[in-house]
């Protein structure tokens, strides 16, 4: 028998996902959550997100000082669930865990925004060339070729998303699809907020309980096209002493798809769309 609710029912532990947390994390009436793989427009969302509800267009970094990734396997989480805590304002919470290693709650909104796969893949080899720290360089060996196998093959960490393989994506994908009926869970695609910006973030707004038509959003809307947000994140890198990033103004990098165009063989593309119909059959799809 299915359950009515999705229910909190696998602990993913690994460099990048920890969701021990959520075993002491208490969700609070309206909060939102952000609940996407890496490198799928999880902070160009939580910018979305944040700026609606403080009611003004905001840049990463005045989003960081409301929004946090909760469960992220390298930092302190429980010093991030004290920050969330102390949080009197409604809050929006990161996390790049499935939805079956996180607590549901009805009272609650959930987005999940998801991108092709491969200009995800190759998105995120770009992103660890810009850290400083040493999270998923194994991952990304020189050889785009064998990293495109091991992205293609490899099935870790019991589909958590730590190592960006096609299989977690897809996993990811499927603990929310399941739900998809749901009034609270709502699937975004990337694609969507580049080709309809206005359209999706009145979507999130409505989705929120806010008026989708409300004059505030022409600023969200202004505020969050891709090129604003890249320049306000170039204006706070201009501020940043330091951090994970070897050049923060670089986080947000092209945001163009296809980005596979010319780097990989009609070999590996039909190999690609094998691997795809294998984890998640066309009838699947929504």
């Amino acid at each position: 028998m299915s359950q009515d609710l999705p229910k909190r029912s696998v602990v993913y532990e690994g460099p990048i996902n920890n969701t021990t947390i959520w075993e002491r994390f208490a969700l609070r009436t309206g909060d939102i959550l952000v609940v996407t793989p890496p490198k799928c427009g999880t902070t160009w969302t939580q910018i979305i997100v944040t700026s609606i509800i403080h009611g003004r267009s905001l840049s990463g970094d005045e989003m960081d000082e409301y929004s946090t990734w909760l469960d992220a396997g390298f930092r302190d989480r429980d010093e991030r669930a004290a920050f969330l805590d102390a949080q009197t304002e409604r809050r929006c919470i990161k996390s790049h865990s499935p939805l079956d290693g996180i607590t549901y709650d009805p009272r609650c909104t959930y987005f999940a925004v998801y991108r092709h796969p491969i200009d995800v893949h190759f998105s995120m080899r770009k992103h660890q060339e810009n850290m400083t720290l040493d999270l998923l360089t194994a991952r990304y060996p020189e050889d785009i070729h064998e990293a495109f196998r091991m992205f293609l093959e490899d099935e870790l960490y019991h589909g958590a998303t730590d190592a960006l393989d096609l299989h977690s994506i897809v996993h990811h994908y499927k603990t929310l699809k399941t739900w998809a009926h749901l009034p609270n869970i709502h699937l975004l695609h990337y694609a969507d907020l580049t080709a309809d910006l206005d359209g999706q973030v009145r979507r999130i707004a409505g989705c929120m309980g806010y008026d989708r038509d409300d004059p505030l959003m022409d600023e969200v809307i202004n505020g969050s096209t891709f090129a604003s947000v890249k320049a306000k994140a170039i204006e706070d890198a201009k501020k940043s002493t330091g951090g994970i990033f070897l050049k923060p103004e670089e986080f947000f990098q092209s945001g163009t798809s296809n980005k596979w165009v010319g780097r990989l063989t009609d070999a590996e593309i039909a190999a690609f769309d094998a691997r795809m119909n294998e984890l998640l059959p066309e009838d699947e799809v929504v």
